[in-house]
């Protein structure tokens, strides 16, 4: 048995080892592609973002340079009239979430804004100049605290377009052998690029009325009724470059350099960077952060700015790209933990423990189902060695007494006697061994015909003492009767139980012979609720393990190889049988010494 369990075993691990592989790796397989499509999403939302600084871009890009004063000229039925710039509106209106204002940094350093008159129009009443001048003070703030009017540099900028190509080192934490390549729908478009404008006479001096140094002139300028001379300078083209962005953990600043004759004027708008960047994650690009399980972060050189969608500050790095232009020396990088399980995974687990419980399930059947065989057939072997000994035995007696007595031998009568009464018991107990043999082939195979007829239980008890007596007492045992008084008469099958106490009499014969004293008792007790036949011996009684064993067929307490009982261990499996086919309830109990057998009737037989 030890060589077949050790067998099972390897042919468990033999299976369970690949299928363990191949469930990791299709683990794996499914983490590597989550991984990537976390990876084309986080692309996706990178091209997303490129898209949308372009787009709001545009819209600025698109502005005049004279939109950055309180007051423009424009085209009017009959010539040009002075109105408003579209950017002179308090609250200030933008496409830009968190917008805080637009400013124009004047040649000599002064930092104006669009929503507040200054210059020659300084002294206009004008409604929230408090409110005004607090946007103009706080964008003064930013913009010094970025120390815009000593490191921007004069230069001339031209916007250039992006195409995101990702080698495979940018793949170094994904799992999956594809490569990704993400074209930016910008350099398939316009960038943005150097243009100029040429203004007309009007709009040139409309653009010098809030510039102090001009306080006379021979032309005149109409605003809120108010009439103001200033000097004609004359018209000449404006360059303007693209915008350009500069940006700290708390604001986002676009500017561009515009150039009117050798004059540099510095044009441009202040937002608030978290709440620009969050507006255009979960509004303008609808990014649901309860949907997402990637970290995406905007950094910069010095570090992170500001973090969306998941709450952890691990993971593992997906990529990381800059931004668009003029946003390039921001990056957006997006990061994966990789705690979780990947979605489908729970299939994988599902039919791994499956897999492996049908697996452990089969060979536990194979090995109970060939154990069982195994031990059925030692069993029958030691079955065949016992009947072979135990019809050997009285077989050899029998023919020793009969030569004997064939070449008369035997001179006395007496011992002729004594030796007819032995060949006599040793064919009895020939006969019922072979009966026994019958008789539980017969239970095994449903052919037991059962014939029940009314009898009384003391006095079937009495019937079979006088008859089986001398056999007890020819084993050196005397039979004693403890019955109570009986008059009622109950349905028995009376071959099943005289088989079924003629067994436990010779059970108790085997085994209790060497123990004093030499007795067995055989006796009734009647109740209310049935009647108990049962069969005690003085011996050595049955240790507690034993007692469901010894009834199973062809068991043996003893070692067949050593035992020194005679029988063939099917006595107690025969009374077994008998007892289920009966409805009869048994019972051992140690009786200390010796053993008890009970047979409890059922209570439905009675009368």
């Amino acid at each position: 048995m030890g060589r077949f369990r050790l067998t099972l075993i390897l042919i468990f691990l033999v299976i369970l080892v690949p299928t363990v592989f191949l469930l990791f790796r299709s683990w794996e397989h499914l983490g590597a592609e989550a991984t990537f499509g976390q990876k084309e999403r986080a692309f996706l939302i990178l091209q997303m973002l490129n898209q949308r600084i372009y787009d709001d871009l545009a819209v600025e890009e698109r502005r005049s340079y004279s939109e950055y004063r309180f007051i423009r000229a424009v085209p009017m039925i009959g010539g040009e009239g002075v109105t408003l710039s579209d950017l002179a509106h308090y609250p200030v209106r933008s496409h830009y979430a968190g917008m805080i204002g637009y400013f124009q940094m004047e040649p000599d350093g002064s930092v104006r804004t669009p929503v507040l008159p200054d210059g020659l129009l300084e002294k206009i009443p004008i409604e929230n100049r408090k409110e005004r001048e607090g946007v103009r003070d706080r964008i003064k703030t930013v913009l010094v605290g970025m120390k815009f009017q000593n490191s921007v540099a004069h230069r001339r900028v031209t916007a250039y377009p992006y195409v995101y190509t990702f080698s495979a080192d940018s793949l170094k934490n994904t799992k999956s052998g594809r490569d990704l390549q993400l074209n930016s729908v910008l350099a398939k478009g316009q960038p943005f690029a150097k243009r100029y404008e040429t203004p007309s006479a009007k709009e040139a001096i409309v653009f010098d009325v809030e510039s102090d140094r001009l306080s006379t002139g021979r032309q005149a300028v109409v605003v809120n009724g108010e009439q103001l001379a200033v000097e004609d300078q004359g018209s000449f083209d404006v360059e303007i470059e693209p915008f350009q962005a500069r940006f700290n953990q708390d604001n986002l600043v676009f500017y561009r350099n515009v150039w009117r004759g050798d004059q540099r004027f510095l044009q441009g708008f202040v937002v608030d960077l978290k709440q620009y960047l969050r507006n255009m994650m979960y509004k303008e690009l609808q990014i649901s952060p309860e949907e997402m399980v990637l970290r995406l972060e905007f950094r910069s050189s010095t570090g992170a700015l500001v973090s969306f969608c998941s709450t952890s500050s691990s993971g593992d790095l997906l990529f990381s790209s800059p931004l668009q232009f003029p946003l390039q020396d921001m990056e957006l990088a997006a990061y994966m933990s990789m705690s979780g399980r990947p979605p489908g995974s729970g299939l994988i687990i599902v039919l791994g423990f499956t897999m492996v419980l049908v697996l452990s399930a089969g060979l536990y059947g194979v090995y109970k189902t060939t154990a069982s065989q195994m031990r059925a057939s030692a069993k029958r072997q030691d079955f065949i060695s016992a009947v072979s000994h135990e019809l050997k035995t009285p077989l050899t007696a029998i023919r020793m007494y009969a030569e004997l007595l064939q070449n008369q031998w035997v001179v006395k009568e007496e011992k002729r006697q004594h030796y007819y009464t032995m060949i006599a018991s040793e064919t009895e107990r020939l006969t019922r061994l072979i009966q026994n043999v019958l008789n539980i082939s017969n239970l095994e195979r449903h052919r037991w015909p059962v014939h029940l007829q009314l009898t009384n239980p003391r006095q079937f008890l009495e019937e079979f003492i006088v008859k089986y007596t001398p056999t007890v007492e020819r084993a050196g045992f005397s039979l004693e009767s403890i019955f109570e008084e009986c008059e009622e008469e109950i349905y028995l099958d009376r071959d099943a139980t005289y088989q079924m106490i003629m067994n436990l009499l010779e059970n108790s014969i085997k085994f209790a012979k060497g123990f004093e004293p030499k007795k067995i008792q055989i006796g009734l007790r009647v109740r209310r609720d049935g009647m108990m036949i049962f069969v005690r011996d003085f011996g050595p009684g049955i240790p507690s393990a034993e007692k469901e064993r010894v009834f199973q067929e062809f068991y043996r307490v003893e070692n067949e190889m050593t035992r020194r009982t005679s029988g063939a261990g099917i006595g107690l499996s025969l009374v077994r049988k008998f007892s289920q086919l009966l409805n009869v309830r048994l019972e051992l109990i140690n009786a200390n010494p010796g053993l008890r057998v009970e047979m409890h009737l059922p209570i439905q037989s009675s009368l």
